[in-house]
């Protein structure tokens, strides 16, 4: 890839259905953004993009000034082109769920949005499914329940009885999504394109870019951080819950670093239509994601905006070795031209 800075447009679509673009790709007269912000932080399911307007009056019918023109639910569009790509292409697509105005000094307004997974954090459910259901048919049924089109093409096991009850962004990840997860030994993404979520394995985009330490790469080093913080080194499984409230230990299953690290103790349930070497199985695997301390390393570059959460991505940390790694999170600088990403080798 020949690296090309990448340039941004923004348009603002409010509720009478009209457009405003206030920020055109290599339009300096067409643009009153400030600064812009894109943001996938790990752990939680909406894009966020945060768009720091100057509050200067828009000429013409429709005109005025953006602190009363924008208000929440507007929709917002951000494209992007450079960086490996020379068509324009979408890189959000959202509500303005925040308009803060400021009169102090420089007048400016930022608007905070999130793409529609907003939604699924901000709500909470409670349903059930009974035992049998697959991964992708709960998925599905909360999806269409919610008006979400779903694209589905990460792993799906055969869930025991569901009781849900909760943030249903919680409910996803936590009670659902996580279990396939623990028993796959695979780690998954959910992101949102064009109004439509995806849920998927992390590592599957195409193409694969490298950040290297050249025109196109890391542009301040990095810092790493290590940490035992989530790190497990024993599994209880536990059965059925006696009559008398005791509950049976059904298995132990121990990390080959618990003397090493010290315990640090995950309980997990077997049901009664689940095997026990199923489940110790599911235990081995909590144990190979979480015995040891995990590094991640935060890494400046320039910025390419194609670039997303649980992407693969080369990083040349010295040299020109390039390490594979996962984007955990990541933070795209629009106006500066950079990014940050927090990644972690595979």
């Amino acid at each position: 890839m020949n690296y090309v800075t990448p340039e941004y447009s923004v348009v603002i679509i409010t509720a009478n259905g009209t457009k405003y673009y206030v920020k055109k790709m290599g339009s300096k007269t067409s643009n009153i953004v400030i600064s812009l912000t894109l943001d996938e932080p790990d752990g939680q399911l909406a894009q966020k993009a945060e768009v720091t307007l100057a509050n200067i009056k828009i000429a013409g019918d429709q005109g005025g000034f953006p602190a009363s023109l924008f208000k929440v639910k507007s929709r917002v569009f951000i494209y992007a082109k450079g960086a490996g790509k020379t068509k324009s292409t979408e890189v959000f697509r959202g509500f303005v769920w925040e308009n803060r105005y400021s009169n102090k000094n420089e007048k400016e307004v930022t608007l905070t949005c999130y793409d529609h997974l907003i939604y699924l954090m901000k709500s909470e459910t409670s349903r059930y499914f009974s035992k049998g259901k697959s991964t992708k048919t709960i998925m599905k049924a909360i999806c269409k329940s919610w008006g979400i089109k779903l694209s589905y093409s990460y792993y799906s096991i055969t869930h025991p009885k569901l009781p849900l009850s909760g943030t249903i962004a919680d409910v996803i990840m936590s009670d659902i999504l996580d279990k396939v997860k623990e028993k796959k030994g695979k780690k998954y993404v959910i992101r949102s394109q064009k109004d439509r979520m995806y849920i998927k394995t992390v590592g599957k985009n195409d193409p694969f870019y490298i950040i290297d330490n050249g025109g196109r790469g890391i542009s301040l080093g990095y810092t790493r951080t290590t940490t035992m913080e989530d790190m497990v080194t024993k599994v209880i499984i536990t059965g059925k819950t006696a009559k008398s409230g005791k509950v049976k230990v059904a298995a132990k299953v121990n990390s080959k670093n618990k003397k090493k690290y010290g315990t640090l103790q995950k309980v997990i349930n077997k049901d009664e239509d689940t095997k026990l070497k199923t489940v110790k199985k599911e235990a081995k695997n909590i144990l190979k994601e979480n015995q040891s301390p995990k590094t991640t390393y935060e890494v400046p570059a320039l910025d390419v905006p194609w670039l997303h959460k649980g992407d693969k991505v080369g990083v040349c940390f010295s040299g020109t070795t390039i390490t594979n790694c996962i984007v955990k999170s990541i933070t795209h600088e629009a106006t500066e031209g950079t990014m940050m990403m927090e990644v972690y080798k595979i």
